[in-house]
């Protein structure tokens, strides 16, 4: 049985979360903290759940609601659970076999539960006639009880049908033998139950293992306390993740307390090994640890003065063979224990034959943004093949924009309507879409960044400028941009420093800026730290030989005052201007700052300025444009060439 969709209604802050469709293998319920997300696993898990977890009306039914709905008496009557599942094919076959081929009329179960009561409700739609016929095919019955049965509908119609009527003396012996076999024949194939409940009784619902921040281990377990029996959910406190140790380790906190020391440690050694292997196959943020485990005793003098075992405890210690220590499990980072603890508890859980359905709620919350993705990865190799999984998350690096049919928004409306769920991105506040917004933004810009072939400038009239008179160039037969380059407006040149800081020591890019440019010496520091190469740090003034110059400056004065001419309506003249190195400023000290972004529009709507460059603004134009290809070419930092 798959789980297909489910609902949660009348459920903590919950009033109607409306339909969620389940995807086959990760689902992924987004939003805000306090939205209702961990509500709505807590929900599901409830429906069929590995350990106790049960509903209560005092603890669990929304507040704002209880005195009103009790008064109306519709409390015992809420489904704060309800899911469709669909029968996969060994489901089908399995009741086929026993009721006929054609019983089932449609392949989704329906399954919910209520407040106040430990039963799970059940509906399938089944045809019965085809049952009663499949059950009468399989005897050879005389024509004169065929004539006395017809056709029923009903099985309760056929045993009606099978009935004597009093007082008959030309009874028939072979036709009461066959009323027996059939009477039998209902028997054994429906018990006392009705057909729906003979069916579902050869269908087993998946259950759910929820994950939780409260189910971490802790790094020093009081052993006595384990062999207490609990009413903890499974997997769903520290104490429950801890029992899932021993049992992996196929020992007990009885075990544990013997007083052979080899007995108590060697299971757990061999457990410590092989989840810490696991843990390292996706955890590459310290590849140096080591999880061991030890046993410890308290002991105090009774009252005649003799020792007594007062308290066993199980300590969690992890070795860090790079700086050769030890220190205790729950004093190395959040991150480390709630992976460990959770490979621990469920690594016990999948050893069962059940099938189930994983809940994680927040995993890896507290992992940075790269060793989130390698947690996704976990997810959809490791956890997923294996088993649904449904996680909730406010963190965009948990959202894969790669599989975004995967993502449900969850998100508060308040107490008339409660927390509800959606998978329309244009329904929901944008609050509660900042994680998927952020997550396609990081994904944008991880796609931007690839290969070698990224060009860094400034701002968009850098962009514009080069790219359009490349093209113009180009018409001619000159040198053009690489087809393959990347052009990445910074924002800003104070923008740059931080920009190359980031991205510089991971990817190569060729950095242009102007000469002089504010910023310039935190880009000489990015040189030196090797973040940058030399080679690929291009200054605007080293291609026509000027020690400040902005790209601006490339244009001849007479080609640059036509765009800003056309662009801001002015009729400034070659000597109007004033004195300096940098058109920009000469224009900045006659008519006050403008922006720059205009004269670069204007040349790119109006191919008439394009055509009419002058040769020497074209030619210094190809000279830069010569420069930024051949950085592609250079050989990346640390190389011996």
């Amino acid at each position: 049985m798959q789980l297909t969709r489910f609902r949660v209604r009348k459920f903590r802050n919950i009033v109607d979360s409306g339909d969620i469709v389940v995807d086959p293998h990760v689902t992924c319920l987004v939003g805000m903290n306090e939205a209702g997300k961990t509500a709505i696993l807590a929900a599901l898990h409830r429906l069929k759940p590995v350990g106790r977890a049960t509903f209560d009306v005092q603890r669990d039914y929304p507040r704002w609601l209880a005195n009103k709905d009790r008064k109306a008496g519709i409390i015992d009557d809420a489904r704060p659970i309800e899911a469709d599942f669909e029968l996969d094919a060994d489901d089908k076959a399995k009741v086929g076999r026993k009721f006929g081929e054609n019983v089932l009329t449609s392949a989704t179960v329906t399954v919910h539960r209520k407040y106040n009561a430990n039963t799970t409700f059940w509906y399938v739609q089944c045809d019965e006639q085809a049952a009663v016929s499949t059950l009468l095919a399989k005897y050879d019955l005389p024509e004169a009880l065929k004539a006395d049965i017809g056709a029923p509908a009903t099985f309760e119609g056929l045993r009606d049908a099978l009935e004597e009527a009093p007082g008959d003396d030309d009874t028939d012996p072979v036709v009461d033998a066959a009323r027996s076999s059939i009477s039998t024949g209902i028997t054994e194939l429906l018990g006392n139950k009705s057909l729906v409940d003979a069916v579902l009784a050869e269908l087993e619902l998946p259950s759910f293992f929820y994950f939780g921040e409260y189910s971490v281990l802790e790094g020093k377990i009081d052993l006595d306390a384990l062999t207490e029996e609990r009413d903890d959910d499974a997997a769903s406190s520290s104490a429950q993740t801890a029992r899932a140790l021993l049992a992996l380790a196929d020992t007990s906190a009885d075990a544990l307390c013997s007083d052979d020391y080899e007995d108590r440690t060697s299971e757990l050694e061999a457990v410590s090994v092989d989840l810490t292997e696991q843990v390292f196959e996706y955890w590459r943020q310290n590849p140096s640890l080591r999880v061991k485990f030890d046993t410890d005793r308290k002991i105090e003098n009774d009252a005649n003065g003799h020792p007594r075992v007062v308290a066993n405890y199980l300590h969690i210690r992890v070795e860090d063979t790079r700086h050769h220590f030890t220190n205790s499990f729950s004093h190395r980072s959040s991150g480390f224990r709630w992976f460990f603890s959770f490979l621990a508890a469920f690594t016990e859980f999948e050893t069962r034959s059940e099938k189930f359905v994983i809940l994680l709620d927040e995993p890896a919350l507290t992992l940075h943004g790269r060793a989130q993705a390698d947690f996704l990865r976990f997810i959809n190799e490791r956890l997923a093949p294996g088993a649904p999984v449904i996680y909730t998350t406010h963190s965009p690096f948990m959202v894969e924009t790669d599989r975004i049919e995967r993502v449900r928004i969850v998100e508060d409306k308040g107490p008339k309507e409660g927390a509800v769920a959606s998978q329309e991105a244009l329904t929901v506040n944008a609050d509660s879409l900042f994680p998927l917004q952020a997550a396609l933004g990081y994904d944008v810009a991880q796609h931007l960044f690839i290969g070698n072939s990224n060009l860094l400038v400034e701002g968009p009239s850098d962009f514009l400028y080069l790219d359009a008179v490349s093209r113009r160039i180009g018409q001619e037969g000159r040198t053009q941009l690489d087809e393959h380059l990347r052009i990445l407006p910074a924002g800003g040149a104070s923008n740059i420093p931080a920009f190359v800081a980031l991205i510089g020591r991971a990817l190569e890019v060729t950095v242009l800026i102007d000469s002089g440019t504010e910023g310039a010496g935190k880009l000489d520091a990015a040189l030196e730290a090797g973040r940058v190469s030399k080679s690929r740090l291009i200054r605007v003034g080293e291609v026509i030989g000027a020690k400040h110059a902005d790209i601006e400056d490339l244009f001849t004065i007479d080609d640059y005052l036509s765009l800003y001419n056309k662009a801001l309506g002015k009729r400034v003249k070659a000597t109007s201007l004033g004195n300096g190195d940098r058109i920009i400023h000469r224009l900045e000290q006659l008519h006050g700052k403008f922006d720059h972004y205009k004269p670069a529009e204007a040349l790119l709507r109006n191919p008439t300025l394009l055509d009419g460059l002058s040769a020497e603004t074209l030619d210094n134009f190809e000279k830069l444009i010569q420069r930024i290809n051949a950085t592609l070419q250079t050989p990346p930092r640390g190389s011996s060439s």
